[in-house]
């Protein structure tokens, strides 16, 4: 009632004592889970989970969040083990998703595309992973099945830069190359989007766009120094926080003027593609989302 009433320091106390005196699947699992997302201290919050393992719980809580972390910590095989363990219990949504994660970082692409498959969403980004992990597999024809119905009115729709990313990865030039002109006087003109964009132009052997572009992004990246060198300093806006802006914004330029001699010379901008863990509610006796108590959990082999 603490937590809902968003007195938290009054809440954590709370926790921490139960789990020291009463220690429990649910009071260790609700400490871990306070550590995990408002504390964000992975290391106890694991520790605490580890503790509440040998309890034997029957909810799936604790594995969903050993999942998560071991995520974070790339112990992709552990991840997996506990994500499957977790699913045995209750087939959740961020547990399927992080599972989907595990098997594209074992490199096990097939498994990793029908899992995430298997998520909620339309045209979104668990989506776009889905795209990908065949990609990674060598199935190009369900990669680019996928993209060819994206709906751009889905609720969830991901960014055309994204999905331009992607089509570049399939050979798919000109299709990259209308994604990327839907979004590129409205998104921030960082080095890697424009070599990627670049390289699209490149292929498409459009060598005036491809200059252009690159020219205004160097453009872009010099007002926006000399914004920041004329930018008033204040009590969050220090002269230290400006200089390392600045200077990471000069190494930005410095990227950007490179970029039309590396293209000569033949080198290809890599994919740099991400996915994060999703994280959830994990609380036994959550209000808000009706998690009900432990006991009763374990009385009907639920969560």
């Amino acid at each position: 009632m603490l937590l809902e009433e968003n007195n938290y320091d009054e809440a954590f106390s709370l926790f921490k004592k139960l789990a020291r005196e009463t220690p429990s699947v649910q009071s260790l699992n609700n400490l871990a889970w306070l550590m995990l997302r408002e504390e964000e201290n992975r290391d106890d919050a694991r520790a605490l989970l580890e503790q509440a393992l040998v309890l034997n719980p029957k909810s799936s809580f604790p594995y969903m969040m050993l999942g998560e972390i071991a995520l974070h910590n790339r112990q992709y095989e552990k991840a997996k083990n506990y994500l499957q363990k977790a699913l045995m219990f209750n087939e959740t949504e961020e547990a399927t998703y992080n599972l989907a994660m595990a098997h594209f970082h074992l490199g096990e692409f097939e498994q990793a595309a029908t899992v995430f498959s298997c998520c909620e969403g339309d045209s979104g980004l668990t989506q776009l992973h889905e795209v990908v992990s065949w990609l990674n597999a060598g199935h190009i024809d369900k990669a680019k099945a996928l993209l060819a119905n994206w709906n751009e009115e889905a609720d969830d729709y991901t960014g055309a830069i994204e999905i331009a990313d992607v089509y570049i990865e399939l050979g798919c030039y000109n299709e990259a190359r209308v994604q990327f002109e839907k979004e590129w006087n409205s998104c921030y003109l960082a080095p890697y989007i424009v070599s990627r964009y670049a390289y699209t132009l490149w292929k498409l052997k459009d060598y005036d766009t491809c200059r252009a572009i690159i020219q205004q992004a160097i453009q872009q990246n010099k007002e926006e120094q000399i914004d920041e060198q004329e930018r008033e300093l204040e009590e969050h806006w220090t002269a230290q926080d400006r200089d390392e802006c600045i200077k990471e914004l000069t190494e930005q330029q410095q990227t950007l003027e490179m970029l039309w001699p590396r293209l000569e010379n033949g080198v290809v901008p890599p994919f740099d593609y991400d996915m994060y863990p999703n994280g959830g509610c994990q609380l036994f006796g959550c209000m808000q989302h009706g998690h009900p108590e432990y006991e009763e959990v374990a009385r009907g082999e639920i969560l």
